[in-house]
């Protein structure tokens, strides 16, 4: 008699409880310890393969921004960490009854800026964003100009979109809320140095994260693979730890928000990731991973997630603080079926 397959796992309950209010969450929220826009993902132009990160940030009485691209081709990456302290107050629209913008530093005096706009119906669509870095090592200038507009749902971390649970009052002071647009169907231009401006489009992500997040005494620690499949599926997997990071070939605990592309979200605290492969150290001594393998269980999901690139990194001005932010593929199985797709890799241990 020909023997039964196994019985797949019992299919979780889609999560429904989102705490985040959009268009009104895209805005500034005064008094929240931390908050950020963050911009990543993979450009192309043609066969060409761009990855690339524009992010605004606030931590307390300082802020920061982190733009990076990496030329997948030509394995160059250019990065630049700037701080901004004192902080300017203006930095970012808290007001949802005007059009939305992010801004640090100065087009037409910096070398290194970010400005993010967007219209006041619905700053999810049609943003523009513009930026520009000057390499931390070479010098070499590099500038973006790029549209994006979010085709589809919001992907809300956890389901809730809250930490620690929708239950626990407090509101920014004491929760950290995050939520992500992930499917932004972007275009626009990159220049690199003195070279003509090249045409790239995508589907890229955003984060946008705020609340408390750990502090000066106590920092998060985490790992993350993002994933954007060609099933529709995305997937953001990471763990958070205070003790020792994940070690190579050893599966360690993590969690991941999986969203169907009707916006059916399922939040899984039984998962696993996996640093498997090939290591970079960076030159602060940071030893990164650049690739693993990602474990789902209730979707009979497998998946190895590989960075394209070796040296990805954000060595962060001051001390020794180093983290990987960097364009990645994915590949496996979900629910049976192959799947691949564009990816993100981040380690900050």
């Amino acid at each position: 008699m020909k023997a039964l397959p196994p019985t797949p796992p019992p299919f979780p309950i889609p999560s429904s409880e989102s705490v985040i209010r959009l268009p009104a969450d895209h805005y500034l929220h005064p008094g929240a310890p931390t908050e950020w826009w963050w911009h990543m993902g993979t450009l192309k132009a043609g066969m060409r393969i761009f990855g690339f990160e524009i992010n605004a940030a606030s931590f307390s009485v300082l802020g920061f921004t982190q733009i990076m691209l990496t030329d997948v081709s030509n394995k160059a990456h250019y990065k630049l960490t700037k701080v901004y302290a004192p902080f300017p107050a203006d930095w970012a629209e808290q007001d949802p009854s005007k059009p939305w913008y992010v801004k640090l530093g100065d087009p037409s005096a910096d070398a290194s800026w970010v400005t993010m706009n967007a219209p006041q119906s619905d700053p999810s669509k049609d943003m523009a964003v513009e930026a520009a870095l000057a390499d931390e090592t070479t010098g070499t200038i590099v500038k973006f100009s790029l549209k994006f507009s979010q085709q589809g749902p919001p992907f809300i971390v956890k389901g809730s979109g809250v930490t620690p649970t929708p239950e626990v009052e407090g509101g920014v002071k004491k929760n950290n809320y995050y939520y992500s647009l992930t499917r932004l169907h972007a275009s626009g231009t990159v220049t690199i140095g003195g070279d003509e401006p090249i045409a790239v489009e995508g589907v890229t992500w955003m984060d946008h994260e705020y609340g408390l997040f750990g502090s000066a005494e106590h920092p998060v620690k985490w790992f993350l693979q993002d994933m954007q499949l060609d099933n529709g599926v995305h997937i953001s997997n990471f763990t958070v730890f205070s003790g020792a990071p994940p070690s190579l070939d050893v599966a360690f605990p993590s969690q991941a928000t999986v969203q169907f592309a009707d916006g059916t979200t399922y939040f899984e605290k039984d998962c696993t990731l996996t640093p498997t492969g090939r290591t970079w150290t960076s030159p602060k001594g940071v030893l990164f991973y650049l690739e693993f393998k990602v474990e789902i269980p209730a979707f009979a999901a497998h998946f190895t997630v590989t960075s394209l690139v070796d040296e990805q990194n954000f060595p962060f001005p001051y001390g020794q603080i180093d983290t990987y932010e960097g364009v990645a593929v994915a590949s496996g199985k979900f629910m049976g079926q192959q799947v691949h797709g564009t990816a993100w890799n981040e380690q900050n241990p």
